[in-house]
């Protein structure tokens, strides 16, 4: 079995209209949203085997944070350039990738593309929130294998639920 954690950066700063988007900064609640959900995921399900986010500064904070909490090494966690504001089959390139000896991955992204993929799984959702989370496990033994016909959705958590 293979366990996906798909989470949607925290909220990010506009403080600086210039800054590139790549760029932007976790404005204070996507912070605290992004450390509050990881302490949600370790008490929901422990500590994943990887986090994989896009190389963006605000899901590479994001993920910073939920490791913390996590309890997950800074120095494991994957960035992906190919994730930044990635479509669904972008994305599962770079799920494919994964080593099969990888169980669960908590994989930190951008809208739409996390929302479509998340309904591509099967799920029927309008829009995933920042910072909010979405658990799938798929009867699968390698990353490659995942599809629509082996997902089994689990649960969701928005941040403001938290």
């Amino acid at each position: 079995m293979k366990r996906l954690i798909v989470m949607r950066h925290g909220k990010s700063s506009w403080d600086n209209e210039y800054l590139d988007d790549y760029d932007r900064p976790l404005n204070e609640r996507g912070k605290k949203n992004s450390s509050e959900m990881g302490r949600f995921l370790l008490e929901t399900c422990g500590k994943p085997d990887l986090i994989l986010a896009s190389a963006a500064k605000r899901t590479m904070e994001t993920a910073a944070l939920a490791a913390i909490s996590l309890s997950y090494p800074h120095n494991r966690i994957e960035s992906d350039k190919e994730l930044y504001l990635a479509a669904v089959n972008e994305i599962l390139k770079s799920i494919s990738k994964i080593h099969a000896e990888t169980e669960t991955c908590l994989l930190i992204g951008h809208n739409p593309g996390l929302t479509d993929l998340v309904n591509y799984f099967g799920l029927r959702l309008d829009n995933l929130p920042t910072a909010s989370v979405v658990c799938l496990d798929f009867d699968a033994s390698t990353w490659k294998e995942i599809s629509p016909k082996n997902a089994r959705f689990q649960w969701i958590k928005l941040a403001r639920e938290l």
